[in-house]
C-alpha cells in the first residue's frame, strides 16, 4: 500500500467501465521492459550522445539499480525524486524505481533548494537522484541541505564521477547492483509517476499517475500517428515533465527507439536530428521556431522525418507551415495534452494542414471533450469557451489538495483544463488561449494568442508575448514582449504598422514595446508571462 493517500480517486464504476472497454489494463512499465529485452533483445532502446542501449542490455541494468535500490530499503509505495537530464541513467533510474513498486517524483533541471522542499515534503520522498556538482550548481549540497528540512529524505544518489562521503554512487549502482526480479504486484491502480504542475508554491498542485492511466495512454494514443517497433523517436521535451515521459511511454509500449537529447540548444537540436535520423519528432513551438528564425534547418537532411508532433504550447500555423515545407517526407501536427490529462488529442495524419496546422485534433478513443461558455453552458460547433474533458487518463484529483480539486472539476465531474477553446462539426478542437491570459482594456475582452501567432511571423520576430500592464483608466492595457534576431531592430512604430497592413483592430494593438535578451521560460519551452511584469 503506498504512504501516499489520496482523497479523490475514480470511483468504482469509473474503473469498471475503463477496464470493460480495454481503456486500462494490467500492464507495468516493467510489463513491457521485460518483453520487449525477450523478444527484440539486439534492437536499440535508447540511443544517443555517449549512449547506445539494446533492450537486453536496458533490462539489465534496470534490473541491476533496481536490486541496488531495494538493497538501500525502496520499497513499494516509496517516492525517490529524480533531477536529471535527458540521459540514459534517468530512464533506467524509472523504470528501476517502479520495478520496485515505488514512485518516481520528478523535479525540472532550473530548481533549486527553496523550490524542490515543498515539491519534496509534498511528496514524502524517501531518496533522490541528481547530478554531480559542477561550477554553476552543487546539486548535492543542495539535497543535503533538502534532508534536515525533510524528515523523509534519507538518500542521496548522484551521477558523477566524484561522489560526496556519506552518498551513493548511481553510476556503481546500475554497474554493480544485484540484478532484481519483480517481487511485488502491481495492479491498475497503483502509482508510478508523480508530477507537479503548478510551481513550488506552498500547496503544490501534485498528479499521481497510475500504471492503468500511463500505460493506457500511451497504447490508445501511439496509433494515432502509426507509431511502431520501426520508428526512431527524438523526445525534445524535458523527461522531468509528463510530456516527455508520455513521448517515452509510446515508444517503449511500440519497442521502438528513443532518441536523448540531454539538453536543448538550437545547434544540439538540429545536430541530433541530423545524426540520429528519428523518423518522429515530439518538439515544442519554441524548439522549432528557435531553429528556424536561425537558419539552421537550412541545407539539414530531414527526409527520415515521417511525423513531427508539435506540443507543449499553441503553435502559431506559420511555424508549423515553415517545418513542414523542409520535410520531403513528412508532416507536422499537434496534439494536445496535461500533467492532469496527459495525451488525449490527435491531428489526423490523413487531414491536410489546414487542420494539423491550425487545430491539436481530435480527442483519442476513451476521451470526451467539450467547450462551456463562462456561465457553464454547453457551446456548439466553432463557439469559444472553456475546453472542459473527461475520460480514462484524466487525473482523480490532485495529490492532498482540496482547495484545487474544487476549482478543478465542473459539478458533473468534467475537468476544466483553463484552455479556452473552438470545437468544429467535425470535431477538430482549436485552442484559442488561456482564460488568465485575457486582457481586459476598458471592459473589451482582448485573447492575445491570434496576434502573438502574427507578430510571431514578423521576420525580425523569434519569440513574442502579449501581457497585460495595469492603466488607471482602461483597467489594462496591451504589452507586447519580443525576442528578435541577431542584429535586428524593432520599435512600436514598426509593430502597429505591421498589424495595420494585415488588418488588426487598433483597439488590439499593443501599447507598449519590450525588447528582451530571453523569454523566461518553463523546462516545456511556455513562456512565464507572470515573470514578464511584476
Amino acid at each position: 500500500m503506498t504512504g501516499l493517500q489520496n482523497d479523490w480517486d475514480y470511483s468504482p464504476q469509473d474503473i469498471e467501465h475503463f477496464r470493460q472497454q480495454g481503456y486500462w489494463n494490467d500492464d507495468t512499465l516493467t510489463t513491457w521492459i521485460d518483453h520487449w529485452a525477450m523478444t527484440r533483445p539486439n534492437e536499440i532502446a535508447m540511443v544517443g550522445p555517449g549512449a547506445r542501449l539494446t533492450y537486453r542490455e536496458q533490462h539489465d541494468k534496470v534490473r541491476r539499480l533496481a536490486g541496488a535500490l531495494a538493497d538501500l530499503g525502496i520499497a513499494k509505495g516509496d517516492v525517490v525524486a529524480i533531477q536529471l537530464p535527458n540521459i540514459a541513467e534517468y530512464l533506467i533510474a524509472y523504470y528501476a524505481v517502479t520495478r520496485l513498486g515505488a514512485i518516481l517524483a520528478t523535479m525540472h533541471l532550473p530548481y533549486r533548494e527553496n523550490e524542490m522542499y515543498p515539491l519534496i515534503r509534498h511528496g514524502g520522498a524517501k531518496a533522490v537522484i541528481c547530478g554531480a556538482s559542477d561550477d554553476k550548481y552543487d546539486a548535492p549540497d543542495a539535497m543535503r541541505k533538502l534532508t534536515h528540512r525533510c524528515s523523509s529524505l534519507e538518500h542521496i544518489i548522484v551521477l558523477g564521477d566524484e561522489v560526496p562521503t556519506g552518498m551513493h554512487s548511481l553510476g556503481d549502482m546500475i554497474d554493480n547492483g544485484t540484478p532484481r526480479d519483480v517481487t511485488v504486484s502491481l495492479g491498475a491502480t497503483d502509482p508510478a509517476l508523480l508530477c507537479f504542475t503548478s510551481g513550488t508554491s506552498a500547496a503544490p498542485k501534485a498528479v499521481l499517475r497510475t500504471y492503468a492511466t500511463i500505460t493506457g495512454n500511451a497504447r490508445i494514443y501511439s496509433p494515432t500517428i502509426e507509431l511502431d517497433s520501426d520508428d526512431v523517436v527524438l523526445v525534445a521535451p524535458p523527461f522531468t515533465h509528463v510530456f516527455g515521459l508520455c513521448c517515452v511511454h509510446c515508444t517503449l509500449c511500440q519497442g521502438g527507439t528513443v532518441v536523448l537529447l540531454r539538453h536543448f540548444t538550437p545547434e544540439s537540436y538540429v545536430e541530433t536530428i541530423d545524426h540520429f535520423r528519428p523518423s518522429v519528432v515530439f518538439t515544442a513551438p519554441a524548439h522549432l521556431a528557435a531553429c528556424l528564425k536561425a537558419g539552421l534547418l537550412e541545407g539539414v537532411d530531414l527526409s527520415s522525418i515521417r511525423e513531427v508532433v508539435i506540443a507543449g504550447s499553441v503553435c502559431p500555423p506559420d511555424v508549423a507551415n515553415a517545418l513542414e515545407a523542409h520535410l520531403p517526407n513528412g508532416r507536422a501536427g499537434g496534439l494536445f495534452g496535461m500533467t492532469e490529462t496527459i495525451l488525449i488529442t490527435q491531428t489526423p495524419i490523413t487531414e491536410g494542414p489546414e487542420i494539423r496546422h491550425y487545430s491539436v485534433g481530435r480527442v483519442t478513443p476513451g476521451i470526451e471533450a467539450r467547450v462551456a461558455g463562462d456561465d457553464g453552458t454547453i457551446l456548439g460547433a466553432d463557439q469559444e469557451g472553456e475546453l472542459q474533458v473527461r475520460g480514462y487518463s484524466i487525473m482523480s484529483g490532485y495529490l492532498n489538495n482540496d482547495e484545487a480539486n474544487e476549482h478543478a472539476f465542473t459539478d458533473d465531474g468534467w475537468f476544466r483544463t483553463g484552455d479556452l477553446a473552438m470545437m468544429s462539426a467535425a470535431g477538430d478542437v482549436q485552442i484559442t488561449g488561456r482564460l488568465k491570459d485575457i486582457i481586459n482594456r476598458g471592459g473589451i475582452k482582448i485573447n492575445p494568442t491570434d496576434l502573438e501567432n502574427l507578430i510571431t511571423a514578423h521576420p525580425n520576430v523569434v519569440q513574442c508575448a502579449i501581457v497585460p500592464m495595469p492603466d488607471d483608466v482602461l483597467g489594462e492595457k496591451s504589452c507586447l514582449f519580443v525576442t528578435l534576431i541577431p542584429g535586428t531592430e524593432l520599435d512600436l512604430k514598426a509593430i502597429t504598422d505591421y498589424l495595420n497592413e494585415h488588418d488588426i483592430a487598433k483597439m488590439k494593438w499593443p501599447e507598449r514595446l519590450e525588447v528582451v535578451d530571453e523569454m523566461p521560460m518553463t523546462p516545456t519551452k511556455k513562456i512565464i508571462k507572470g515573470a514578464l511584469l511584476p
